[in-house]
């Protein structure tokens, strides 16, 4: 009687346990899968929400999923439950009445305190309700199931433990991206295995737990408290603390062997007992379970008689079966198995080939043979969708991968226009791009059209006959009816964004396989819809990137008449020099090649490398003479010296009416007219900057500003308040004054203000030699510039522009597949001997795009014939000057060695260079020979 007890006994552990380990095993695999999914890797709200539907359809199937989510290594936290009605879950959320999903998110992607918020979604995945959620404080990254999973390789699952949210006793499955950027986790509610439990106790007053190593009540057989609190907050029961000695004494030996144990309390009664470890991934999980004897023999010969005739039965037809089946069986159905395994983990490089005699393992084979391919080829166009960057090979790999999956004859992809047309972007038949496309469709005037009803019906599938078909696919008509599925593509917003059309004839599918190919085409078209639209919005993006850097370099160029094209004219001249580098077979650029992304790079740090001058004063940039500011102030000089001419002349006629000779005093006057004349002259023509200006010259300059002049009126009137600051530096004396005929005085100078200086430890690694004033507008300081018209603060604030450039790229958010765009615009006016500006890099600091930037910086300032104070040079005068300038490492020896041997002047000077620049060249003569 004891031995069947003991039977009862293993046949309700053995019940117990396979139910155990097929529960853990299904979420096992579902923890895996969520970690494969684009949830892992998505990082904002409305991504992850894309991928909402296919895991609640997922979760439906296994109702003993409590919760799907996935915690990321930035704290964000994407939480997806089942509500069932009157489940604790509803209880805890209150949802909306026709709430059937439940997301929570946690998103840190703002600036402030996490984003948490509670979304209701109807059956359809509709959102009908938000809740944000303020002073919640949950970070997955502390929770253990994300630290177990995130240091483990494989799926992990944690201790029983009490839920955050619904304080549900479960335990979690959790399994990591393989990049280890995010956790994927499966909350499984362990209620059920207490309802299970209670059914399963053999006699009225039996115990039967679940237990964990901690002697903590993982399920009850019998009533008792689901959690209890504690120090740490809420924590699982245990054994000690529910009055159950018998429970307490067995569960003291929790070795791996089944131990049968005889128990004896207090009243002398007599249990019998066994405990036993279940097999499941994790902590380690124990059966308790225990009978009083006495009720035990009581049905002790009902149950052994009942079973030995139940065994004897099963015994008998299992062995006859298992004699026939097993041969017919066994080696196909081991076959499937490890098909079985292979599929869930992702592994369908192998085809397969199991067949068997038996028409239902033969049909399963088969249909498991359809069910990898399908799988295989869904999970590689999804890949492909999700990693295609150029639009129009995504569109061509969507095309292909779905008339493939759905045997159809051919398809098009149409998209919708601003004015709401479909325009067909791509067409196929039988396998081959169609070398013209249907036209476009206009809602109003095709509306019988049915890939217009498509998207007016949701989807539709339907026969075209073979009149409609010549009117509407002219190029694909052979005839015959055909059958069209037509699928509208809807993007996040549920905004429709094209359509998916797909011609197949009549009868070439039977009605299950119509509805499985409309199936999965629908299935595609949310996959196909958002990644269109993604790409859609990376190009209008590009556009406008590229649209307001042109409008930049435009503005620029239009700013100042001496640069006009300048920035339009360099990207292209760089572009060109980049092109023959790739194209080299030996020497230094034969290895040299840009990837897109590069390219991209190098248009917008050639496009925006000049964007500094928007900040430079437009009057020194066009600075054509020495006293140029916003006027010539020659003007102002050439007053003094009529002022000087007609004060000579009133003392003159002064002097003739008091008596002095008139034909002597007149000769005197023309005399000193003519040497003020000659001195104008001499200024006007030191004003200009053409010469060289001699120490001579410079002694005569301050010889003529020694001339006086009478100023009469206050020139301390009518100023800004700047200059009235400037002009308080120096001693002005009231009218009438003496003042010389040119001086440099206190209010010429402007002075740097703190904020404009640039300090030797600066962020950019500016090394520059910065002048003590901002501007110095003296007029014999400036009339005795040595060369050309700038002063030194002139030529600085020029130069800053670069500065500016850097200053100004370097507080755009650039992407990272643009972080070189800052390095390649700012290095067009260093030199390879370390001695350009800003920073003064050599040439092993700058990368090549950068040296050839500065190259075609400089060749397209030699030639440029928009410059009205220089002549445009011709090829052979620009090259000369560029061959000085490698002789003196300014430029990069490699890369004007590139531009002679592959003739990059010629094609450019081809495309902007006047005809008369254009004479002939000797490369030969510019080469650096050794």
């Amino acid at each position: 009687m004891l031995s069947a007890a003991s039977e009862l006994f293993r046949r309700i552990e053995d019940e117990l346990r396979s139910r155990v380990t097929a529960r853990y095993a299904s979420s096992s695999t579902s923890a895996y899968l969520l970690s494969r999914t684009d949830i892992t890797s998505a990082t904002t709200l409305a991504d992850r929400m894309a991928g909402v539907p296919i895991v609640f359809d997922y979760m439906t199937s296994h109702p003993s999923i409590a919760a799907m989510y996935v915690g990321y290594e930035d704290g964000d936290f994407f939480l997806m439950r089942h509500l069932i009605a009157g489940s604790s879950q509803v209880k805890v959320l209150h949802p909306p009445d026709n709430a059937t999903y439940f997301v929570w998110s946690i998103d840190h992607n703002q600036p402030g305190p996490p984003r948490s918020q509670y979304i209701f979604l109807n059956s359809s995945f509709k959102i009908v309700e938000t809740r944000i959620i303020h002073n919640e404080i949950f970070d997955p990254r502390v929770r253990p199931w994300y630290a177990e999973g995130l240091k483990s390789g494989e799926t992990t699952v944690t201790s029983p433990y009490v839920f955050f949210q619904t304080q549900e006793i479960g335990t979690t499955f959790a399994d990591r991206r393989p990049d280890g950027r995010a956790v994927a986790g499966v909350d499984v509610t362990l209620a059920s295995f207490s309802d299970l439990l209670q059914k399963m106790l053999p006699t009225p007053s039996s115990e039967l737990v679940i237990f964990d190593g901690q002697h903590r009540i993982v399920a009850d057989g019998r009533p008792f408290p689901k959690w209890v609190k504690s120090v740490g907050g809420l924590d699982l029961p245990k054994i000690e603390d529910g009055n159950r000695p018998v429970l307490a004494e067995i569960a003291q030996d929790k070795s791996d062997e089944v131990k049968h144990l005889t128990a004896v309390v207090s009243d002398n009664s007599t249990w019998q007992a066994v405990v036993s470890k279940l097999n499941v991934p994790g902590p380690s999980l124990y059966l308790a379970l225990a009978a009083p004897q006495a009720e035990l023999l009581a049905q002790a010969d009902r149950i052994r008689n009942e079973s030995l005739l139940v065994a004897i039965i099963a015994m008998s037809l299992a062995t006859a079966l298992a004699i026939i089946c097993s041969r017919l069986a066994s080696r196909p159905l081991q076959a499937l198995t490890r098909e079985a395994a292979a599929i869930q983990e992702l592994k369908f490089d192998t085809p397969m080939e199991v067949r068997s005699h038996i028409t239902e393992i033969d049909v399963l084979a088969r249909t498991m043979e359809s069910m990898k391919s399908t799988i295989r080829r869904f999970l590689s166009i999804g890949a492909a969708l999700a990693g295609e960057r150029n639009f129009d090979r995504l569109l061509e790999c969507l095309l292909s991968e779905t008339t493939y999956l759905a045997s159809a004859r051919g398809g098009m992809v149409y998209l919708t226009e601003p004015d709401g047309s479909l325009r067909c972007a791509l067409a196929r038949w039988d396998d081959v791009l169609a070398p013209t496309f249907p036209p476009d469709l206009q809602v109003e005037r095709d509306d019988r059209h049915p890939v217009i009803r498509s998207l007016q019906q949701g989807s539709l599938a339907q026969i075209v006959h073979a009149a409609e078909l010549s009117t509407w696919y002219g190029p694909f008509a052979e005839g015959d009816a055909m059958t069209l599925f037509a699928v509208p593509l809807r993007n996040r917003q549920a905004e429709i964004v094209g359509a998916l059309a797909l011609l197949q004839k009549v009868g070439a599918l039977g009605d299950a396989q119509e509805c499985e190919v409309l199936t999965l085409v629908e299935a595609l078209s949310g996959t196909a819809a958002a990644a269109i639209d993604s790409q859609r919005l990376i190009l209008e993006q590009k556009r406008l990137l590229e649209s307001f850097i042109q409008l930049v370099a435009d503005a620029i160029d239009r700013k100042s008449p001496y640069t006009g094209g300048h920035c339009q004219r360099v990207p292209e001249l760089t572009k060109m020099i980049a092109r023959a580098a790739e194209a080299a077979t030996e020497g230094p650029f034969k290895d040299f090649a840009l990837s897109e992304a590069q390219w991209e790079e190098l248009h917008i740090a050639a496009w925006l490398h000049d964007c500094g001058k928007v900040t430079s004063p437009e009057y020194i940039v066009d600075k054509a003479t020495k006293l140029e500011t916003i006027y010539d102030r020659l003007h102002e000089v050439r007053m003094r010296f009529e002022v000087v001419k007609r004060e000579a002349e009133v003392t003159c006629w002064r002097e003739i009416a008091h008596g002095a000779p008139r034909e002597q005093r007149l000769a005197e006057l023309m005399t000193l007219w003519t040497v003020l004349d000659e001195e104008y002259s001499f200024v006007a023509t030191c004003n200009e900057g053409g010469e060289f200006m001699a120490a001579d010259k410079i002694e005569r300059l301050h010889q003529i500003a020694q001339r006086t002049w009478t100023r009469t009126l206050d020139d301390r009137i009518g100023l800004s308040e700047d200059e009235k600051r400037r002009k308080a530096r120096g001693q002005t004396p009231p009218p009438p004054a003496v003042e010389q005929l040119l001086a440099d005085k206190p209010e010429h100078v402007v002075e740097r203000r703190p904020e404009d200086r640039i300090a030797p430890d600066n962020e950019w690694g500016f090394k520059l030699d910065v002048p003590a004033n901002l501007y110095n507008r003296g007029e014999i300081y400036n009339l005795t510039i040595g060369r050309g018209t700038l002063t030194a603060e002139d030529r600085y604030k020029i130069n800053e522009h670069i500065v500016e450039t850097i200053r100004m790229l370097s507080r755009l958010p650039l992407p990272r597949h643009l972080s070189h765009v800052v390095e390649i615009a700012s290095g067009h006016h260093e030199k390879m001997d370390g001695t350009g500006y800003p920073r003064r890099l050599s040439r092993e600091e700058m990368s090549w795009p950068a040296r050839m930037m500065a190259i075609a910086d400089i060749f397209e300032a030699l030639t440029a014939a928009d410059r009205p104070y220089k002549k445009a040079k011709t090829l052979s005068e620009s090259l000369s000057i560029m061959a000085h300038m490698r002789d003196d490492s300014h430029i990069d020896p490699e890369i004007f060695d590139l531009v002679l041997s592959a003739e990059v002047y010629r094609t450019y000077a081809a495309a902007f260079l006047a005809p008369e620049q254009i004479d002939d060249v000797d490369p030969e003569r510019y080469r650096l020979h050794a």
